[in-house]
């Protein structure tokens, strides 16, 4: 029996759900009914919301709760917090267990390819949010989708751009294990080379790193990925027209055929489910704002938490003094890194132990042999060892140019040819002046204060540093007479470095580096970076204000001479403005890496080759070509390794190709070279002369290596795509066959 307060209380529940039409708050009524009238009534059959058949109701008694499939770390689909689950499909999942009547357990801790393979073992009632593959159709039943996206490719910002599944090809890309994907790819795109990873984030972190060109993510999740995980170097292509591949973005849940009947019950409650309530849990999850839930979480897999919970302490090593970023001050640790370790410690939970060095040498000497686990502000010098592997970056800062104030503006480095530039050694800025401006004369300097000090007393005729580092030092050493005149054009960044042999390390504080909040990471770089003016006379000012006016006066007395002054000047800087701007041209379609010709340029400069041999009905050849196994090379020896074997082979093309020909960087590992009034038997041996030169050259750290061409000959009348498209098939037949070959394209 229930007494009066019960009665109230069911009244007031029932008249507010058919008042307001919510089925939750019903839900609640008929729930808080059970719970009242005792042991007896107290069934899951009374709680489902649509009509079951006896079979059905039977079977509910028999099955009263199911398991249910939940990732760690799919957002904003599925994923755990604090260990609960969370997302779209968790939410959609909780409505069909209510309108079902079934409770469900959710199980986490395993990733996508575990959870797949339980569910076939049987050992998992209901998939959730997973594509239909014909593997997969063959056991289970599929329910119709209830969620469509659109897949996109995800590539760096500074990659060629990719709006087609073509461009992949040649290249390497990553894609979460189990992934239906994976399948299409093999299947329909063999040239592209995947790498399997555990999850959506790790393939974003693989291409934000450099170690892939790209992944393939349904647009809004790769969206939500990119905005809660601060993917700032990435870029969404626009979505993929590919209908098989677009089939693999649809969501559906599934059933072994073994449970018929817990499936056709599961399909009668989605199928119940009001159009307005989807249309909430969309809202709520995939909407511009986003959700904020799940931002701080780490995402650590079971056994990366084992791995923290066996260990005692972290141990780290920093540079003695490059503030603001780090310095040692009485055997303590401040700067960035002091406030960075704090967030870090606190967010997994262990004690960072700093192990104090007395140079960058021996920090590193300490990081080789092990004892030291982190170097935890690494902004990337320009020779590092193949053992060293790198998170996304934590924040991102200019490379600027400091001069003497007599100095104006400078508009790139290439002002210094001839000239004297400070650099701090082993800094990433002093290997692309060395590449890139041969003609400049580098000082590498032990640390920040001696390059500025140089240019101070005018030994030096600028330096290039980071910009808040030159910011901190001009400003802490009192130096007046310096300026930040320009900017290099090239953006550093600070990262976390491990060792290789560190997997679940590295896997760890990439995690933790995607889960700390830009707003805490700007409020680190705002305690330090302050950059202050003094609002004090210049009478410096004043006095070329005063001569100013003498300058008027004495402009009225002599204006035909200055007359002739101004055009002078007019036509030095006409001049000038003439060489910036062949400069800025030059920069525009050059490739930053080689130093070549890049893609773009090589692009249109094909077209107006077509368009030349079209008229004059001339020949026109097409070579594409790639060193052998270079993913090898980028895997062993590290992508510092692969970027200068990269370098040197464009130097080795240019050198070795006619002045008529243009060599460029067609994207990645791949060179193309346009060959006006070149036939395809001209061109074969042209490019059989390549490849034996690249046969007898010795690269640097990994010896002697080969490459394989493809060749092709324009043929009137087709595309340019076409041409290209035959080279390329050329060159993947020289793989195919052995490598280190010349194919060329038959019409």
């Amino acid at each position: 029996m229930m007494n009066c307060k019960q009665a109230t209380t069911i009244i007031v529940l029932t008249v507010l759900c058919l008042c307001s039409g919510i089925t939750s708050l019903c839900c609640a009524s008929q729930k808080f009914i059970q719970n009242t009238q005792g042991p007896a009534q107290e069934t899951n059959l009374s709680q489902s919301l649509i009509n079951l058949s006896p079979e059905e109701e039977s079977w509910i008694k028999e099955h009263p709760s199911i398991t249910v499939s939940n990732e760690f770390d799919w957002p904003p689909f599925d994923f755990t917090h604090l260990g609960k689950p969370y997302g779209f499909g968790i939410d959609l999942m909780e409505l069909i267990s209510q309108y079902s009547g079934i409770h469900f357990n959710y199980v986490n801790g395993y990733t996508w390819e575990q959870l797949v393979e339980k569910f076939f073992k049987g050992e998992i009632d209901l998939l959730h949010s997973l594509s239909v593959t014909p593997d997969r159709a063959e056991k289970s039943y599929f329910s119709p989708p209830y969620y469509h996206s659109k897949n996109v490719v995800i590539f760096r910002q500074d990659s060629t751009e990719t709006n087609v599944l073509e461009d992949l090809e040649g290249k390497i890309i990553a894609i979460p294990k189990g992934w239906s994907s994976i399948q299409f790819f093999k299947t329909h795109y063999p040239k592209i080379h995947i790498v399997e990873v555990t999850n959506s984030r790790q393939a974003l972190e693989y291409v934000d790193q450099g170690k892939v060109f790209a992944t393939v993510e349904q647009h809004e999740i790769a969206e939500y990925l990119i905005k809660k995980f601060g993917f700032h170097d990435l870029r969404l292509s626009k979505w993929i027209d590919n209908d098989e591949l677009q089939k693999t973005s649809s969501m559906h849940f599934a059933v072994l055929k073994e449970n018929p009947i817990l499936f056709h019950i599961l399909l009668k409650a989605l199928n119940n489910i009001p159009v307005e309530e989807l249309e909430n849990l969309k809202n709520k999850w995939f909407s511009r704002e986003g959700i904020d839930l799940g931002r701080e979480d780490v995402g650590l897999t079971p056994d990366e938490r084992q791995f923290l919970k066996a260990k005692r302490s972290i141990s780290f090593c920093v540079p003695p003094e490059v503030m603001p970023f780090a310095a040692l001050k009485n055997n303590q640790l401040t700067g960035m890194a002091s406030d960075f370790i704090d967030i870090f410690s606190e967010q997994l939970n262990i004690p960072f132990t700093l192990l104090s060095t007395t140079s960058w040498t021996e920090s590193e000497q300490k990081f080789n042999n092990g004892e030291c686990e982190v170097l935890p502000i690494f902004t990337m010098p320009g020779k590092v060892s193949k053992n060293y592997d790198f998170t996304s970056p934590l924040l991102h800062f200019q490379s600027a140019i400091i001069t003497r104030d007599d100095e104006g503006f400078i508009a790139g480095l290439q002002h210094f040819m001839g000239k004297k530039l400070a650099t701090v050694k082993h800094s990433i800025n002093t290997e692309k002046i060395l590449s890139l401006y041969p003609h400049i004369t580098v000082l590498p300097f032990e640390n920040t204060e001696d390059c500025l000090l140089h240019v101070s007393n005018k030994t030096a005729d600028g330096a290039l540093l980071a910009l808040p580092v030159a910011a901190y030092y001009i400003r802490h050493m009192g130096l007046t007479n310096l300026q930040i005149a320009g900017y290099s054009g090239s953006e550093g960044s600070l990262r976390i470095a491990m060792n290789k042999d560190q997997p679940y390390l590295h896997s760890i504080m990439s995690k933790l580096i995607r889960s700390i909040p830009q707003h805490d990471i700007n409020r680190v770089y705002e305690k330090w970076i302050s950059l202050r003016f003094d609002h004090k006379v210049d009478y410096r000012v004043l006095w070329k204000a005063f001569a100013g006016v003498l300058l008027l006066v004495l402009l009225v007395l002599l204006w035909n001479r200055q007359l002739f002054q101004l055009n002078k000047k007019i036509a030095e800087a006409n001049r000038k403005l003439e060489e910036q701007s062949l400069e800025l041209k030059k920069i525009s379609i050059t490739d930053v890496l080689t130093g070549i010709y890049n893609r773009r340029y090589a692009d249109n400069k094909l077209e107006e080759e077509i368009a030349r041999a079209n008229r004059y009905k001339g020949n026109l050849s097409i070579i594409i070509t790639d060193l052998d196994e270079f993913k090898n090379v980028n895997d062993t020896w590290g992508h510092q390794t692969g970027d200068s074997a990269l370098q040197k082979f464009a130097e080795t093309l240019t050198k070795n190709t006619r002045e008529s020909d243009i060599v460029s960087r067609w994207g990645g590992d791949e060179f193309l070279i346009i060959c006006p009034e070149t036939d395809i038997q001209g061109a074969v041996i042209q490019t059989e002369n390549l490849r034996k030169i690249f046969s007898s050259i010795s690269f640097k750290d990994i010896g002697h290596r080969t490459a394989s061409f493809g060749v092709a000959t324009y043929i009137h009348g087709e595309s340019k795509n076409s041409a290209v498209h035959r080279a390329d098939e050329a060159l993947y037949l020289a793989k195919k066959k052995g490598r280190n070959r010349v194919e060329p394209s038959r019409p």
